[in-house]
């Protein structure tokens, strides 16, 4: 057995697609791998790629709250036990300026889903993985169950995803938020004085919010230099609502987007999508349109609907992993493993 099974190891990766960045973000980013129970450098293990949602560290490592373990410690007694599939978890790094990337190539943020795929070939090339897509999940919550389904449509690197409450159904989810939103970005005395309470703080639920959106809109923006409140979807003085943006951020929801996708979605070995009912957020509306539209699509995934919202749900992971442990069993058990 290898000395480094159970060890968090990370990984500096200098990302070419990352470098000249519109943002001017680093390029050189960490990867954090989390070597499985039993982990052997000459045997070879599935992987299971974890985006955290927007605002969070690239990290499982660290503890949410005084109580319970870390993702990390959580998902590793798990795996322990064999109640979730032992495998590497790996966690990339696309945070951006402005919070989060959204794991999508932006011409304003930077090209993060080609980063994804390079953070796939540095793992591949480094550790000892069944590199097939059969072998590979991708899942995450929030923003992260949102790039775990963008990941699945544009790239065929991933046989299987694990959404939790991602974002789609764009006017449950964002349209919301919005007059909150304004009256922050007023209280700060406007979008660059709140934008520079990103290094001086508070970072208390209202900024985030709004920092949130503000995040949004750079990343579904169509060029770079563009000002961030030019992107959000009105105008943060007057109010006065801006359709041709809009649209713009529709065209990145997956509810709008799924019809284009059906070939890849409809190949996953498991596409598993579940929300909180009591979603903080209201994202649960969103969630419910996008299993509407997947059905109505024909393209077969699970749902479900559980008890708690959008916080404090880490628990759940657990439950979407021993799931992909079954189907990776089938995999198994097929002719050719594959």
């Amino acid at each position: 057995m290898s000395e480094r099974a159970g060890r968090r190891i990370v990984v500096d990766h200098h990302s070419n697609c990352l470098r000249d960045n519109p943002l001017g973000d680093p390029y050189t980013r960490r990867i954090e791998v989390l070597l499985p129970p039993g982990y052997r450098d000459d045997a070879r293990h599935p992987v299971v790629y974890w985006l955290p949602g927007f605002g969070a560290a690239p990290t499982l490592t660290n503890r949410a709250l005084a109580f319970g373990d870390s993702v990390a410690g959580r998902l590793g007694a798990a795996m322990a036990r064999g109640e979730i599939p032992a495998a590497l978890l790996v966690v990339p790094d696309c945070t951006t300026a402005y919070g989060g990337s959204q794991y999508i190539d932006s011409p304003a943020c930077g090209r993060y889903l080609t980063h994804l795929t390079e953070v796939v070939a540095e793992v591949d090339r480094r550790f000892a993985t069944r590199a097939e897509p059969a072998w590979r999940a991708i899942g995450g919550k929030s923003s992260g169950g949102y790039g775990a389904l963008i990941a699945a449509m544009h790239t065929g690197l991933f046989g299987a995803v694990l959404a939790h409450t991602p974002d789609a159904g764009f006017e449950h989810c964002y349209l919301p938020m919005l007059p909150g939103v304004l009256d922050t970005i007023e209280a700060a005395g406007g979008t660059e004085q709140f934008l520079a309470r990103r290094d001086s703080g508070p970072h208390d639920v209202a900024f985030m919010v709004a920092m949130s959106l503000l995040a949004m809109g750079m990343c579904y923006a169509l060029e770079p230099g563009v000002p961030a409140e030019q992107n959000l979807p009105c105008d943060p003085r007057t109010g006065l609502f801006r359709p041709q943006v809009w649209e713009r951020w529709l065209r990145h929801d997956p509810v709008r987007t799924a019809a284009a996708h059906t070939k890849r979605l409809g190949a996953l070995r498991l596409l598993h999508l579940e929300t909180g009912r009591r979603d903080e957020y209201h994202m649960h509306w969103g969630v419910r349109a996008l299993h509407a539209t997947l059905q109505e699509l024909g393209i077969a995934h699970e749902y479900q609907e559980h008890d708690g919202g959008h916080h404090g749900i880490e628990h759940r992971f657990t439950t979407s992993l021993a799931r992909l442990g079954r189907v990776w069993q089938t995999v198994a058990d097929t002719p050719g493993g594959r």
